[in-house]
């Protein structure tokens, strides 16, 4: 926290002007009501019995419902799709009814979810004839099964799987019944054989993917009794001995919960397992062991050099090498990543520091260079690094009224307008972003701009951050209702940017937001932090669906988030760390330093990937709404501080 930049980011904001659309008061900040309209009500109960796939209720509530303009096929989209799940539909006559949804809308977003179903469907069925005439229509190509199925269809005639299916086939994690029918389908052809299989069950291993590693070490021959006993008794299946195979499963699944006792085990193999087995092995110990922030993990990454690992293993080891700022072995870390994986802004941004540490300082400047340009948080250190804080870009001009006349007549942004009044967003999200594809920069402001004057802040946010030559930040860093912002921040003694930066990565300003998990609102907050929360302040017959009104939500997350901060130390990355994961979470993890380092490498260690990242991204938000607000220049690392360990002692916030 800085007193004295707090005090002129809220003087400062007070005195902005508005931007010239509609987003600055609280109203604007609302999501679109919920239509009360009973045709429309029956028409979201329609949409939710189809997504559950009870098609009688959905038939009651489709009889009753009542399309906004332009939804229409969307009634008839979702009937198919549970034909589509009905195993007992005749296939000719199903395929009739899908050819004629499709003829007359066939770029629209809804037919080509349809024609995704379809090919899923045509791929279960065997009908591989229907599958490659619907196939090179497919616009989306945004389903691994379907490329997987793509793959299959292209061995059975004779051709080659292609580089998107076998590319599918290597990110998806968890095999689904189609990726593993293309892993089949290429062993019988023998396109793969046992050497390429130990190199899948190797990276199934360092995946930690239950469900692949048993379909690849079946199509090894191994029994799956044998394989489950691997995954899950380890020590039973290490006390056994035998096959190396097993062994190394068992290995790397006892490091996942227990490194220290697997790092025991495989000093005692000795030399029954091969090298190659060995040091993969300690590479799995100590990036379990990284991702528990055990101070062991640099040992034992000094072990695993010469394993035959992949990229998030070695992204593991880098951070165990960055944690002890041990630079020759970050370096050393990093050389063992793919060059595609190198090129990535994080580890070109921490290989410049390295390079720099070591006293290579043009390498390192030149490293630096590659990526100072992004607007992202290691773009920003990169920048900052060869002596340009972070500032925001000169703003575009605005869009003449016929650039705005094109979003404004766009039936697929209407369509999206019309789900999110109906409180369907990912529906409406889909319909706004399948416009967006090819779009000019100049279109993609126009259609930002005419967002924030719909009130759609999500979507002008999102949309203006696609920009590549053009931009406007007002646009992607919006301020809706500043004065109540700047009033619950100054009452916390928070800095408004960083909350802002906050809310920003959060709930992109969408006020009734609603997670997963239960959050709700802008500030995202969890019903029981809220019930803890009115209680501190004295709130009685608090109910959490006042979390989504914008006044409570301000009040509430600023309450809390000053005590997550004040519990911290100050610390703008452990708070956010803290907010997000929890703040005995940030503590123990700040415990576990093994001596002061900087925030930015604090935040690249937290061992959680979503916390991770959220961290970064609130403190790059947080950097250029500051530039925004004091019309300075902002040093990102001067925002992120340094970390000092401390002893881990619980916190009674929730």
């Amino acid at each position: 926290m800085r007193a004295g930049r707090f005090a002129a980011t809220v003087l400062i904001l007070g005195a902005l002007g508005c931007l010239a659309v509609a987003m600055h008061d609280s109203r604007a900040a609302q999501a679109p009501a919920t239509n009360p309209d009973p045709g429309a009500e029956a028409f979201v109960k329609a949409r939710n019995f189809a997504a559950h796939g009870d098609g009688e209720r959905f038939a009651a509530a489709a009889e009753l419902a009542v399309a906004p303009p332009g939804l229409e096929p969307y009634l008839d989209y979702w009937r198919l799709r549970l034909e589509l799940a009905d195993d007992n539909a005749d296939s000719a006559l199903l395929d009739q009814k899908l050819r004629a949804f499709i003829k007359p809308r066939p770029t629209s977003v809804v037919a080509d979810l349809l024609r995704r179903d379809w090919l899923l469907r045509l791929g279960k069925r065997g009908d591989w004839t229907t599958f490659d005439a619907v196939f090179p229509a497919w616009i989306l190509r945004d389903d691994r099964r379907v490329f997987c199925l793509s793959g299959k269809a292209r061995l059975l005639r004779g051709a080659a799987a292609g580089a998107e299916a076998l590319g599918a086939l290597d990110q998806m994690r968890d095999l689904d019944e189609n990726c593993e029918a293309l892993l089949t389908t290429l062993v019988n052809a023998t396109v793969l054989g046992p050497k390429e299989l130990r190199l899948r069950l190797r990276l199934a291993i360092e995946q930690n993917s239950v469900v692949t590693i048993g379909v690849v070490a079946g199509l090894l021959g191994y029994d799956a009794s044998d394989v489950n006993a691997a995954l899950m008794k380890p020590e039973r299946t290490l006390a056994k001995g035998g096959d190396s195979t097993l062994t190394l499963i068992a290995l790397v699944r006892l490091a996942r919960s227990e490194p220290d006792l697997a790092a025991q085990k495989l000093a005692a193999l000795g030399t029954t397992m091969a090298d190659s087995e060995r040091n993969f092995a300690w590479s799995q110990i100590a990036a379990a062991a990284m991702r528990r922030l055990d101070p062991r993990a640099r040992e034992w990454t000094l072990r695993a050099l010469d394993a035959d690992a992949g990229d998030e293993t070695w992204e593991w080891l880098t951070r165990a090498a960055l944690r002890d700022q041990d630079w020759p072995l970050l370096l050393a870390t990093t050389d063992r990543m793919s060059p595609a994986n190198r090129r990535e802004p994080a580890w070109v941004y921490w290989r410049g520091r390295a390079l720099r540490a070591l006293g290579v300082v043009a390498e390192s400047e030149a490293q630096f260079r590659t990526i100072a340009g992004g607007f992202d948080f290691y773009g920003q250190l990169a920048a900052e690094e060869l002596g340009e804080l972070t500032r925001l870009p000169a703003r575009s001009s605005p869009p003449t009224p016929s650039e705005l006349a094109a979003p404004a007549a766009n039936p697929g942004f209407a369509r999206a307008l019309h789900f999110y009044e109906l409180g369907l967003r990912s529906e409406g999200n889909l319909e706004w972003n399948y416009q967006l594809r090819g779009m000019s920069d100049r279109q993609l402001l126009a259609a930002a701009t005419w967002a924030c004057q719909q009130s759609i802040l999500d979507r002008c946010v999102n949309t203006a951050s696609r920009t590549r030559h053009e931009h406007d930040f007002s646009l992607r860093f919006v301020t809706p209702f500043r004065e109540q912002l700047a009033s619950a921040a100054a009452e916390r003694k928070l800095d408004p940017a960083w909350v802002y930066g906050l809310i920003r990565q959060e709930s992109r300003f969408i006020m009734d937001a609603n997670s997963s998990a239960g959050a709700k609102g802008l500030m995202q907050i969890m019903p029981a932090t809220g019930r803890w929360i009115a209680r501190k302040l004295g709130i009685a017959k608090f109910r959490p669906e006042q979390l989504n009104e914008l006044p409570l939500n301000l009040r509430f997350g600023t309450f809390y988030l000053s005590n997550v901060l004040e519990n911290l130390d100050g610390s703008l990355v452990l708070a956010s760390a803290g907010y997000n994961a929890g703040p005995n979470r940030s503590r123990r993890w700040r415990a576990a330093l093994p001596g002061s380092v900087e925030g930015a490498i604090f935040a690249e260690i937290i061992p959680f990937n979503e916390t991770r990242n959220y961290v970064k991204k609130v403190l790059s938000n947080t950097a250029y709404y500051a530039a925004d607000f004091s019309g300075k220049p902002q040093s990102l690392r001067a925002w992120l501080g340094n970390i000092e360990p401390a002893a881990d002692v619980p916190s009674e916030l929730p």
